[in-house]
This record gives C-alpha cells, sequence and structure tokens, in this order.
C-alpha cells in the first residue's frame, strides 16, 4: 500500500514528507481494514510534524487522524461491521497508522456507519472537529440561553460548535475572525449574522465583544490559544466557564476564573483513546453515531470542505501550509 509518511531517513529536514510503498498491516483482534476514500486535515497534523524538530516519541510517521473508506476486511471477533460498508472514523493512535494511507487497520469501536448523505469528502471532514466541537458545548453544558463567545469561528471545530449552537436554538452568539474570506464564510455559509462577527485584529474588540453581548459571556470557547486565551479569561463572566481545545491558562489568567468563580475545561478529542479499557473507545462510534443522525436527518447542514487536491505528497504540503497561515475555512480534505 502508499502511504504519505515522515522521512524518518532526513538529518537536515526532519519535518520533510515523502511517499512510502508499504505492506498492508496484518488485521489484529478487534480491527477493521478500511480502504481509505478521503481524508481531512488538522492542526494536531502539523504539531505532530512539527514535534520531530523536538525529539518527541512519534505514534505512527504516518500522519492523519480522520477518515472516510469502505471496510475490507474485519478481524474474526468483530461482528459490527463487515467488508463493503462504508464507515468514518477518528482513529485517535489506536490505528495500525495515520489515515494519510490506502489502507488503515482501525479498532472497530472508533468507527461508525458513514452519514449516507453525505459524499466521502465531506464525511471525513466529520470526525475529529465534529466531535471537538460536540464535547465543548457538552462540557460548557451550553443551552439556547446561553451567551458564548467563539474565539476563531471560521476553522473546522468553530464551524461545527456554531451549527450545533444554532441546531439547540442558541442566539446570544459573538464569534471571531481575521480575515475577509472567514467573515465570509461564517456569514454565508454559516448564516452567522454580521452583527456577530468581530474582526480579533482590532485593539478595542474586547470592549467591542462585551458591547455586542451587552455583558461578559456565559461561556468562551479558545480555539486560538496564548493571547486569545488569555482573552477568553477576561470575557467570562462570574460562574461561566472557559473551554479551551489549545492550552491551560497561565497563572495571571487563572486569577481572573478565580476572582469569578469560574471554571476552566480542557478538551481533546483523543482522550478516551488513551484508557486501556475498551469500553472507554465506544464513546468514539456513539458521539459519530449521533453526528451521522443530524446529518442524515436534515438537522445539519453539510460541512463546507475544500479539496486540496488527490492523494501525494503536494496536497499534503498544500494543506499543512493553509493550516499554519490560518487561510482555512471549514475543512480541508484530500481524495483517494
Amino acid at each position: 500500500m502508499k502511504a504519505v509518511s515522515l522521512d524518518l531517513s532526513s538529518k537536515e529536514d526532519r519535518s520533510r514528507l515523502c511517499e512510502v510503498d508499504l505492506p498492508v498491516p496484518p488485521l489484529r483482534s478487534g480491527e477493521v481494514r478500511v480502504r481509505t476514500k478521503a481524508v481531512s486535515f488538522n492542526p494536531i497534523d502539523v504539531q505532530i510534524r512539527r514535534s520531530r524538530l523536538e525529539d518527541k516519541p512519534l505514534w505512527s510517521p504516518i500522519l492523519g487522524r480522520d477518515l472516510a473508506g469502505v471496510v475490507e476486511a474485519v478481524a474474526a471477533d468483530v461482528t459490527a461491521f463487515r467488508p463493503g460498508d462504508e464507515v468514518f472514523s477518528n482513529v485517535c493512535n489506536r490505528s495500525s497508522s495515520g489515515t494519510y494511507a490506502e489502507l488503515v487497520n482501525i479498532p472497530h469501536e472508533l468507527a461508525a456507519k458513514k452519514p449516507s448523505s453525505l459524499n466521502w469528502q465531506e464525511a471525513a471532514a466529520l470526525p475529529v472537529a465534529g466531535t471537538t466541537a460536540m464535547l465543548a458545548l457538552d462540557r460548557a453544558a451550553a443551552s439556547a440561553s446561553t451567551s458564548l463567545f467563539i474565539a476563531r469561528g471560521a476553522g473546522g471545530v468553530g464551524s461545527f460548535a456554531i451549527v450545533l449552537a444554532q441546531r439547540m436554538g442558541l442566539r446570544r452568539l459573538i464569534v471571531t475572525a481575521r480575515r475577509e474570506d472567514s467573515r465570509r464564510h461564517l456569514i454565508d455559509a454559516l448564516r452567522v449574522p454580521p452583527d456577530q462577527i468581530l474582526d480579533s485584529n482590532y485593539s478595542a474588540f474586547f470592549d467591542m465583544a462585551v458591547a455586542r453581548n451587552e455583558g461578559l459571556f456565559d461561556v468562551t470557547l479558545d480555539l486560538v490559544g496564548g493571547r486569545m486565551l488569555s482573552t477568553c479569561c477576561r470575557l467570562v463572566a462570574v460562574d461561566g466557564r472557559v473551554v479551551s481545545a489549545t492550552e491551560f491558562p497561565s497563572v495571571d489568567d487563572g486569577e481572573f476564573l478565580f476572582e469569578r468563580n469560574a471554571s476552566f475545561c480542557a478538551i481533546g478529542a483523543h482522550a478516551h483513546s488513551l484508557s486501556e479499557d475498551r469500553r472507554a473507545w465506544a464513546t468514539y462510534r456513539a458521539r459519530l453515531d449521533e453526528l451521522a443522525r443530524c446529518f442524515d436527518g436534515g438537522e445539519l447542514p453539510p460541512p463546507r470542505v475544500t479539496v486540496v487536491g488527490p492523494f501525494s505528497v503536494h496536497t499534503v504540503e498544500r494543506a499543512h501550509a493553509l493550516l499554519e497561515q490560518g487561510a482555512v475555512q471549514g475543512k480541508l480534505t484530500m481524495v483517494f
């Protein structure tokens, strides 16, 4: 099988990518083998590639977490799927490799039946970003009456968080966008009213956010980190919640949370997969099944995806460059 891998032989540029031809990995107990039809790209892919420069251990030199594809074979003890099933998955770090590969063996608990209403690239866009957004709103205990601030609403997780918030009837929403194309994506694709979008480049956007919301926020969702996480900590109201998919707040930011009796919630889409108890992995299929029902039932619009190109080193490099530039609206995908 062919895959796009980190070039482990490179000493000059340890983040360089190359195409490799590898044996088909043998199926282990509880696994399904999936022939990949499409994958999507996530910031974690870029972060793992960069981590080679710091000599951090790699789970696999083949990167990628999201895929949609067709089951080609199943282990003898798997009854949930059979060859020919169309599935999608966040493989976490429990599969035979990352998803930039023609074939991937996946624990059956991490896969779910693909939404029939979505094409391959749309389905591949869902697992990491969609379940992260679901987890964020769950941890925030968000409801229709919640006031919600989302830092970087036009990216993958932000886009899903917005449509899920709209689905629950939440109307007190303020989101940020640094670029005009991101602003257009929020308005045209996600139907966010223009007066709910703030340009985070402005030095006065903190005051503008408070003014637009007529006060501090019940929940702030940080998808940026750094200074934006600090801003999210300062925007939260008494008894509010800061939810972040990036990092922990600084000591100074923690003081703000303490003074306001506010809580901080870290979210990670891979957390349950770290358990050695496979029963914990079942949460992945449950969330993917819920997403599939929402799309197939017409409760959520198809996600906006951009096909960067066909399976190749060039496509992966281009997608990673766009992620590094912050020039992404919705999700980037690669087709096989």
